[in-house]
């Protein structure tokens, strides 16, 4: 078991540590459903056990993360969206509670896991950052394309200028 959970560990890009006690087991369904669909896994984990794998992962969280019923949730693709899923359920279900969790191997507290379930999620924040540095290329683009018309505008005025004008037709 030991080996097991400092494996998902390793693999884990976070961890959000909660406590679960109260729970019956249809919430505790729901619970691992809705951070399933978040591409991570929900596990109950004995306090001893969580401590020994932490250690074995080289990460260190506060003691008192680790007292009474604990679980860990381990986000493998998209660090926001777990949390998120696990922020809405500390929400609707009383007994469950977000304790802390380690993003990247560094621990974070509570309020730093609210504030990464309120991130977009990982394809928007690439979508915005890519249009980000696509924006000062198009602005580029267009300047060049506004001069480039009015250098043609104003050679065509020229062209027009120096023609002359048709005889009109009788």
């Amino acid at each position: 078991m030991l080996a097991q959970y400092a494996e998902l560990l390793g693999k884990s890009q976070a961890v959000i540590i909660t406590r679960y006690g109260g729970l019956n087991m249809p919430q505790l369904d729901k619970v691992r459903r809705q951070i399933r669909e978040a591409q991570g896994e929900f596990h109950v984990v004995k306090n001893t056990l969580a401590w020994r794998a932490l250690q074995a992962a080289g990460y260190t969280v506060p003691e008192e993360w680790l007292v009474g019923q604990t679980a860990f949730s381990f986000c493998f693709k998209d660090p926001a969206a777990t949390a998120k899923a696990v922020s809405e359920l500390s929400k609707e279900l009383e007994p469950f509670q977000i304790v802390g969790g380690l993003l990247n191997g560094r621990p974070i507290d509570k309020a730093q896991v609210e504030a990464l379930a309120s991130l977009p999620p990982l394809e928007t924040l690439r979508a915005q950052v890519i249009g980000l540095l696509a924006a000062p290329a198009t602005g580029v683009v267009s300047a060049i394309n506004a001069v480039l018309s009015g250098v043609l505008y104003a050679l065509q005025a020229k062209v027009d200028k120096e023609q002359p004008a048709e005889a009109p037709a009788a």
